[in-house]
């Protein structure tokens, strides 16, 4: 300890070799400075912040060993010499060390008035702190709230944190202005206070339920929520709540959405689809009426026209029912997008089995409880479909007028379906093939399937009679 003195000087007692013991003990930079402004003491930390040996500093004045700032600080240590109280926690920023190479640092610096065992002050003890990492955290940490504030405040929902007691204690920019606090803050509020005043009464309930049981949820999931603005205003919002902890202390953050835009436009929506439903079926009911008066027209024309011309009036008449008759599916079921095919196939049967009432042929369905659907744009091709195949067997299959055609519906398990339609009659000739006959409907078979992005087989059971094979898909159509 010897080094750390420079001589014994009788103004400096024997205390001095008691500080001396205990100057690196303290988490500080620590000096003694006698009344000419030399350093007579310091321990290791204040040698490191003033970038020299602690033994460059032992007899030489501060102004000396930190010329920038020395005379400065020898004006402040004279002020406390003089009179006898203390200076407390001042910053300076200086370069450490005697040239400009050194690092710029910041201390913060108490002197103290060093009194002899006659009540003299005789010298300064000058206590500093590096503060320069500390501010430099601070400053990040100050630049982070900033950025996080910024974020915060341009989000696009309300946030607002609450305590458990269900006081607000932060909530940003747009929180304010949604429950109009812009300008007032709201710092301190009630969160019940944004509640209208109706359901205020078990609110409180359900803010102590949750803080016994804290999860990120959604709050709008079984009924709607509205908040009231400061001047009582109501609007519809939905909230999403989730726990935070700050320490050991459990914090909530609401996220508020203001879904008063929202619902006045799904109401708007509404009720352009309701405006649109009525429409359409306007239209299909319209659209049935018509093909029926033309329907009827036909039937009206049968009773006066020569022989030849009732079976092509005939024909006419049931490819307009089989129109008609999705028209009045779509009307009846109000789902304009799609028909069940199987209850259309059984309303066109039974249709068709009007005009062999009084013959020994029997129309029969099977299978019409399958779940398949079509487009209005495939089932019109699928009706006319099974329309042509019925009416060409009836005609053709039983000379002696007795049999059974039957259509039937079959869906297999990788989602394709088939149409059968099947007689026991006298079946088909090996040279009739599909789209190369003279028949009409026969020609049109292939168009029709095509419409319907189906294929057909013609099939000749062994045990006679003749059946049409008709698969498809009931997949959803592209709307392009």
């Amino acid at each position: 300890m010897a080094e750390s003195l420079v001589g014994e000087d009788s103004v400096l007692d024997g205390a001095e070799r008691l500080l001396s013991d205990v100057l690196e003990a303290v988490p500080v930079g620590l000096a003694l400075i006698d009344g000419q402004m030399r350093y007579r003491l310091l321990n290791q930390r204040l040698a490191e912040a003033n970038g020299l040996p602690r033994s460059a500093h032992l007899g030489r004045g501060v102004a000396e060993m930190l010329p920038r700032i020395g005379e400065y600080l020898e004006s402040l240590m004279r002020q406390v010499m003089a009179s006898g109280e203390p200076v407390l926690d001042f910053c300076v920023n200086s370069k450490v060390g005697l040239d400009d190479r050194g690092a710029l640092r910041e201390w913060q610096i108490s002197y103290l008035p060093y009194r002899s065992l006659a009540g003299e002050v005789v010298g300064v003890v000058a206590v500093v702190r590096d503060v320069a990492a500390e501010r430099r955290a601070e400053r990040l940490r100050g630049e982070g709230e900033a950025r996080l504030r910024m974020v915060v405040d341009s989000a696009l929902d309300g946030l607002v944190m609450i305590d458990q007691g269900g006081r607000i204690l932060m909530a940003n920019h747009r929180a304010e202005a949604m429950f109009d606090y812009l300008g007032v803050g709201m710092e301190g509020v009630m969160i019940s206070s944004l509640v209208p005043e109706r359901f205020r009464d078990g609110h409180g309930r359900l803010i102590e339920n949750y803080m016994c049981r804290p999860e990120a949820r959604e709050m709008a999931r079984q009924q709607e929520i509205f908040g009231v603005r400061r001047d009582g205003g109501e609007f519809p919002a939905e909230i999403g709540l989730t726990p935070v902890r700050d320490g050991g202390e459990l914090q909530v953050l609401a996220t508020i959405t203001d879904i008063s835009a929202r619902k006045a436009a799904q109401a708007s929506l509404e009720l352009a689809l309701k405006e649109k439903t009525a429409l359409l079926n306007e239209v299909h009911h319209r659209v049935k009426n018509n093909l029926q008066v033309i329907s009827s027209l036909l039937n009206l024309q049968t009773r006066s026209a020569p022989p030849e011309a009732v079976a092509v009036l005939t024909e006419c008449q049931n490819h307009v029912r089989a129109m008609a008759l999705i028209h009045q599916l779509l009307y009846e079921h109000g789902d304009f997008s799609r028909i069940h095919v199987g209850v259309y196939l059984e309303r066109l049967t039974q249709l068709l089995s009007g005009s062999v009432s009084d013959s020994g042929v029997r129309l029969r369905c099977r299978g019409m409880g399958a779940v398949v659907y079509l487009g209005m744009q495939r089932a019109i091709p699928c009706g006319l479909l099974v329309n042509e195949l019925v009416t060409n067997a009836l005609k053709h299959a039983f000379p002696d007028r007795r049999g059974t055609v039957e259509v039937a519906l079959e869906r297999e398990e990788d989602g394709r379906c088939r149409i059968l339609v099947s007689d026991d009659g006298v079946g088909i000739p090996e040279s009739v093939k599909l789209g190369e006959v003279s028949s009409l409907g026969f020609r049109l078979i292939p168009i029709l399937v095509g419409q319907l992005k189906g294929e057909v087989r013609l099939l000749r059971p062994e045990a006679g009679g003749a059946c049409v094979e008709i698969a498809f898909s009931d997949e959803p159509e592209s709307t392009e």
